[in-house]
This record gives C-alpha cells, sequence and structure tokens, in this order.
C-alpha cells in the first residue's frame, strides 16, 4: 500500500475551508433575494458612479460661489445663486419660459403621434417587423449626427424646406432666423426625435392588453373608439404615465438639440435650462451658478415625479 506523503497533510485544512466557503456561497446564492442584490449590485454602482454622485455634488456647488480654475472661490453662499437667477430678466423671462413652452407643446404631440405609431404598428400588415425596426432611427441616431442634417434643411438660402415652398410660390422662411420660428424648430425637431421613444413604448403595452376583453366589448356592441376608451387606455395607463413622466423630465433638461442649432438664439429666443446651465457653467466659468440653473426646477419636476408615483399607487391598490 502507498503511504500518504506528510507535506500534503497541511494543504487539506485549506481545501476544506475552501470547500466550505463555496458551500456557504452557493447556499446564500439559492436564495432568490439575494440573487436579485447581486445582479443588481453592478447597475447599482454605475448609477451611484455617474447618477447619484454628480447629482449631489451639482447641489452643493449650487450654493457656492465656485468658479473653474479660481482657487479662492468655492465659499458658501447659501441661496445667493437661486436669487440672483430670479432676478435676472434673461432667466425669469426667457429660460424659464421658453423651457415650459418647449416641454408643453412638445411632450403631448409626442405623446399623440406615439399613440397613432402604436395603434397602427399593432396590426398586421406586410414588413411589420421591418418597419418597426425602422420607427426607431430618429431614436437611436446620434443627436450630432441628425442635427447636421437638420441645420441644413433649416439652412435660410440651400434648405430643401424653403425650396418645397418656393415651388409652390411661397416666401423663403429664416427658420433659425426670428426667436419665434427658431422655437417652433427645435420644438419640431425634438418631436421628430422623441416620438419613436412613446411609440415602442406603447405598442409594448398594448400587447399586453387582454384580447378576450376587446373580443367582449365587441359581442357587447362596443364602437372601436368605446373599446378604445374603456379597455385599452385604463389597461395601458400606468405605462403611458411612466413614459410621459420620462419624457417630460428628458424634454426639460433638453441641451444637445438647442444648442447645436440655435446655442440658445437668436435673441435668447431658444434658451432652455441645459443651454443656459451649458452656458454659465463651461462658457462662463460659473460652475456654482450652473450648477443652480441646472437645480432651478429640481423642486417642481420631484413634485410631479411624487403625484404621478402616488396616482399609480392608489390607482393598483
Amino acid at each position: 500500500m502507498q503511504e500518504s506523503n506528510p507535506s500534503l497533510d497541511p494543504i487539506a485544512p485549506a481545501i476544506q475551508s475552501n470547500q466550505t466557503l463555496f458551500k456557504r456561497i452557493s447556499q446564500w446564492l439559492d436564495t432568490e433575494q439575494h440573487l436579485g442584490y447581486l445582479m443588481v449590485a453592478p447597475a447599482l454602482l454605475v448609477l451611484i458612479i455617474l447618477v447619484a454622485y454628480p447629482f449631489i455634488l451639482s447641489i452643493g456647488l449650487s450654493f457656492t460661489d465656485t468658479r473653474i480654475a479660481q482657487e479662492s472661490t468655492g465659499v458658501f453662499i447659501g441661496f445667493d445663486n437661486y436669487t440672483t437667477l430670479w432676478n435676472r430678466t434673461l432667466f425669469r423671462e426667457k429660460v424659464i419660459n421658453n423651457t415650459i413652452l418647449y416641454t408643453v407643446g412638445a411632450v403631448p404631440i409626442k405623446l399623440l403621434l406615439g399613440m397613432g405609431m402604436a395603434l397602427l404598428l399593432n396590426r398586421p400588415f406586410p414588413f411589420r417587423g421591418l418597419i418597426r425596426g425602422l420607427i426607431l432611427i430618429p431614436w437611436v441616431v446620434p443627436t450630432s449626427l441628425s442635427m447636421v442634417i437638420f441645420r441644413w434643411l433649416f439652412e435660410p438660402t440651400l434648405s430643401v424646406l424653403n425650396y418645397m415652398l418656393a415651388g409652390i410660390g411661397l416666401d423663403a422662411v429664416q427658420w433659425l432666423g426670428t426667436p419665434a420660428n427658431a422655437l417652433f424648430s427645435v420644438m419640431f425637431v425634438n418631436i421628430w426625435r422623441g416620438t419613436p421613444f412613446f411609440a415602442v413604448v406603447l405598442l409594448a403595452a398594448l400587447q399586453s392588453v387582454p384580447k378576450d376583453q376587446l373580443e367582449a366589448a365587441e359581442i357587447d356592441g362596443a364602437s372601436l373608439w368605446h373599446r378604445f376608451r374603456h379597455v385599452t387606455i385604463p389597461t395601458i395607463l400606468p405605462v403611458i404615465v411612466v413614459a410621459t413622466l420620462f419624457s417630460v423630465v428628458r424634454t426639460f433638461a433638453e441641451m444637445e438639440i438647442v444648442w447645436v442649432l440655435t446655442r440658445g438664439g437668436p435673441f435668447n429666443g431658444t434658451h432652455m435650462i441645459g443651454t443656459y446651465a451649458y452656458q454659465q457653467a463651461i462658457q462662463s466659468a460659473k460652475i456654482g451658478e450652473g450648477a443652480a440653473v441646472s437645480l432651478f426646477f429640481f423642486p417642481f419636476l420631484s413634485l410631479i415625479v411624487f403625484f404621478q408615483l402616488w396616482y399609480l399607487q392608489r390607482r393598483n391598490a
């Protein structure tokens, strides 16, 4: 009989300890709750690093006079940045009004167009799968790339839009030349870009509507409109609320479209919260004031989020 090697005896406790550790980890992961925490941890870590930390930092900066490359700044000044912004006519009469008008004008149209597209795409027709993929192009194309196309479309002399207007005997339009036209133009681009998001989200919600309820309503003599109003809408209402909430927050914080097309002009006619915050924080080096601009609507948006979530919880109760 072969004798055991005494030199291996010290390794045996370590092997047994590792086996015990692996067994405990396996038992811990067998619990669904623990496994869920482990799966969520990477996404939570990313949110903490990229969202929570910058957000908390911006709150702190908004109460200071911090400026870029100036060590003597960073002193706590309380609400001075916020009061300065409110007393500034440009911010109060242009930035706030433009942001509200931009959001109130764009979000409902995106919702209605997205609902119409979702209803059409929910019906069977040839190449439906291909068209469902193609409608996402405005949403997935990089903003800077798509804005190059719109800069050409809105160009006063070489614009294809003005060429079409000239073809029917109308005068050329300065799409980005006046505050009203520029605001309408950037709002149009936002609607073009944001409608596919509503369409895809609402399409997924429509596919969850119970067909037996729709068939029962049809048998009872309900018209198409009444089936949509009394069966479809109540079923997908939570999805509509969440999608609208996301779009409102995203539109309030819009920066890329406006900045690439107009830089907030002409005559500050398209300055939004996002563009003005960038101008103050980066171009004017006033980090503290820029942070205050970006957080100015935070209490208002928080109330919107709170009441919408409260409504959903009360509705599901």
